[in-house]
This record gives C-alpha cells, structure tokens and sequence, in this order.
C-alpha cells in the first residue's frame, strides 16, 4: 500500500490515504473509521506512524478522536450564511438553536494607530474599542474573534459586558443607528501557536479566517474585525439567485 522509495514520510502517506477515504466518502461523515491495528494491518505500518497520521487529520478536523469509543469522521455542523442578510456569529448561532458561551480575554481602549485610522476612518489616536473574545459551544472554542471598533461613533461601547452581551446590538445601541452592510473576505490559513492554543488545535491545523469591515446604515464605519473559525465545526453556507 505505502511507498517505502517514495520521498513522501511514510505517516505523509497513511494520512493522504485516510484523507483520500473521507473525501471520496468511502468513510461516511459521523462514522467510525477502522482501529489502529486494522490500519497497520491496511498500512503495512506500525502503530507509532499509524498514530502520527491520524493526529494529522485530528488537527485538520477531518477526524475527532472520543475517548472509549474510537476515531470518527466529524460532521461541520456550524453553518454561517454568506448572502444578502448581514448577521453575527452570534446571531447566526441563535438562530441556529446552538448554545455557545463568550470568554472575554481582552476589552480595552486603545489610540487609532495610522493602520486602524485608516480602516475606520477616524484620526489618528481616537479611541479604538479593542475586544478579543472566545466563543465556545459544548465546552468545546468553536471560533476566536478580535473587533476594533470606533468609540467616536458608540460611545459608552467600552463599558458593555460583552460575555453576557453581543457586539451587534450594543453597537446599535450606543450609536443609536441600525448597522447597514458588511465588507467581508473568507481565506483558509494555518492556525499558528497563540491562535491553536485558544481554538485547541494543533498550530498546523487550518482554520477559516474571516476579515470583515462593519458600516452603519449611513455608510460610517463601525468596527473592523478578524475571527478564525475552527475547521472542523464551520462551512459557509449561501443561497444564491439565478438571474
């Protein structure tokens, strides 16, 4: 089955060959996939790579591994929309009956440097909210979010409890106007060390990033924000009209 002259590391291998099942679904999404020893006897390997391979995919999210019961292709099962209806994580999350909980890790104030007044359009040194916050669902980060947002537009923005309290409306709130639209790009990018310790994924596993800048109904800025999403529990979800 594996390669022993092919240049590719041997658990390079096995987990191509794993990868290759999910993806053909040949192993069913929410099914278990074979033991260890099955896959050394498929393999041709030792447990030790057998192991290493499937951690790989663990860290991609094509697998979850549940103590006494085995190894499972895992189901995406957060889906975000992506249309013409602008709505928070949160929101989305609600309106999906998902219950999640936010961890605060970080809600300050802070001068817009040039890059930030820039993107919100302000002057430099304004006061820019800085919120970096944990979403969890089922004791498990699902997704990690920073906002910058323009205080000169909400003011009292900072003073919000945002672990009982969601971004959206309270910005609403504070600046006393509707938020109108959204300016957004998806991109998929490796985790890194400081944002795999707080999704717990391994720094080489993917994640979904998104970089969104908020306008009000009036067409001012309201926040400019980064979240990463885990990639084995998001996919973007679209309707789209043929015209």
């Amino acid at each position: 089955m594996l390669k022993t002259t092919n240049s590719v590391p041997l658990h390079s291998q096995a987990s191509n060959y794993m990868r290759e099942k999910i993806y053909n679904r040949e192993w069913p999404v929410d099914e278990q996939i074979p033991t260890e020893y099955e896959l050394m006897d498929i393999l041709g390997m030792s447990r030790g790579t057998v192991k290493r391979a499937i951690k790989a995919l663990v860290d991609e999210g094509l697998l979850v591994q549940i103590r006494g019961k085995g190894t499972f292709v895992t189901r995406p099962n957060i889906t975000h929309p992506s249309g013409n209806c602008l709505l928070s994580f949160a929101e989305s999350l609600h309106s999906q009956g998902i219950e999640f909980d936010t961890h605060v890790l970080e809600q300050r104030i802070v001068p817009a440097d040039e890059f930030l007044a820039d993107k919100l359009q302000v002057p430099a040194n304004a006061p820019i909210l800085f919120l970096r916050r944990v979403r969890s669902s089922g004791g498990e980060p699902i997704m990690y979010i920073e906002n910058r947002v323009n205080l000169l537009q909400a003011p009292g923005l900072d003073t919000v409890d945002f672990e009982t309290e969601a971004l959206f409306p309270s910005m609403e709130r504070c600046a006393g106007k509707r938020i109108g639209y959204s300016s957004a790009r998806y991109a998929a990018k490796i985790a890194g060390e400081q944002r795999g310790g707080i999704l717990n994924v391994g720094e080489e596993a993917p994640v979904l990033h998104l970089e969104q800048q908020i306008f009000y109904a009036d067409n001012s800025v309201a926040e400019w924000g980064n979240v990463w999403l885990k990639a084995n529990r998001y996919v973007v979800g679209t309707i789209l009209q043929r015209v």
